[in-house]
């Protein structure tokens, strides 16, 4: 039976035509297409329309080496795979070509088995890489989706008074979350969590986790001692291998109170309108939840004021409440338009955080007008 099976073009580059023509016979003798090019420029322009998997290059060449020609090729295509040519047993140009991800280094003349087993090695790889590449994008995609599944489920809702929230994973789906549900015109329920460890697997709980705060808000109770109980149960009995802080928080803008239970997570600030002074929520279990099934989680109320702040945050934006950035919010102009301050001085501090590689973790805040 003939054999129908794919075999791609290999590339030769070298400035020697019986070289290259030597190597095309032995080469298509082993059933290979086979390009070469004594002219590095040309060669290297055909490289780059054709993305050819296998390129035999010269070492030495009067226009150009083919060390300077081999970074350009795995810049065009890392996964192809080159193979340097020389009559010279420099043990320079083989550290160099190798420096450079050379696949192989082949010395002259040729020998059919060495070209067929450097063949053979390379193209293993190279449909290694093309296929590890193609698994890379198919995850990429679908991290991607969950991204923006995740974030479907953190839409803050309309509000009388201003909120902002902001969730910045470290790749793609977070473990930090938060949800703000309107339970009536003047109450508003706040969850802000962190799960253990940050990916797909944490980004899963923290939407599985957000789902059931607000059916349990929604049918059962809206006392935030209560939910993190509810929600601890559900961590401990039905998934059982990852921890969360978290804190609730229910915020009675009519009467003025802050309702709040805490489970580990860092302490919510309520910023005061026009002084410098701030309250911290930092009363009640520190314990975390997911470790203890048999935990209950109290309640702590608070009293404010109309336009004070409260700001929630996870881990991965401060570390604690003498952190700088909480000194420059307490003393930002009060007025109504204190928490738009607020909110740009923490979204500077969080692109300065992205933008230097030193955000280590996920990344979530909350701001909300009282």
């Amino acid at each position: 039976m003939a054999d129908y099976s794919f075999k791609p073009e290999i590339l030769i580059i070298d400035d020697d035509s019986e070289i290259c023509e030597t190597l095309e016979l032995l080469i298509n003798g082993l059933g290979y297409y086979v390009r070469y090019f004594t002219n590095p420029s040309q060669g290297l322009e055909y490289f780059e329309r054709e993305l050819n998997p296998i390129v035999f290059l010269d070492v030495n060449m009067p226009m150009i080496s083919g060390l300077d020609v081999l970074p350009k090729i795995k810049a065009i295509d890392a996964k192809t795979q080159v193979l340097m040519m020389t009559g010279e047993r420099d043990i320079q140009t083989v550290v160099s070509s190798l420096y450079h991800r050379a696949a192989d280094f082949i010395l002259k003349p040729f020998h059919l088995k060495s070209v067929e087993a450097a063949i053979a090695r390379s193209f293993e790889y190279y449909n290694f890489l093309k296929d590890k590449e193609s698994q890379d994008e198919a995850i990429t995609r679908d991290l991607r989706l969950a991204a923006r599944i995740q974030s479907k489920t953190m839409q803050l809702p309309k509000l009388k008074k201003k909120i902002y929230a902001e969730v910045v994973p470290v790749r793609f789906v977070s473990g930090d979350f938060y949800q703000a549900i309107a339970v009536d015109e003047d109450k508003t329920l706040i969850l802000m969590g962190d799960i253990e460890g940050h990916g797909v697997t944490s980004g899963l709980i923290a939407i599985l986790m957000t789902t059931i705060h607000r059916e349990i808000a929604r049918n059962t109770s809206i006392h935030p001692g209560n939910l993190l109980t509810r929600l601890n149960h559900e961590l401990c009995r039905e998934i059982g291998t990852h921890s969360m802080t978290a804190v609730s928080i229910l915020v009675d803008h009519a009467k003025k109170t802050i309702v709040y239970a805490r489970g580990g997570h860092p302490f919510p600030i309520v910023f005061k309108r026009n002084s410098l002074d701030t309250e911290l929520l930092q009363e009640n279990s520190g314990q975390l939840l997911g470790i203890l099934d048999s935990i209950e989680f109290g309640e702590k109320e608070i009293s404010v004021e109309e336009g004070d702040v409260l700001f929630l945050y996870s881990d991965g934006l401060l570390g604690s409440t003498s952190h700088p950035l909480v000194q420059t919010l307490t003393h930002l102009p009060g007025g109504a338009l204190r928490i738009d301050s607020m909110k740009k001085e923490i979204e500077t501090y969080t692109n300065y955080l992205v933008s230097s590689s030193k955000a280590g973790d996920d990344i979530a805040y909350l701001l909300l007008e009282i």
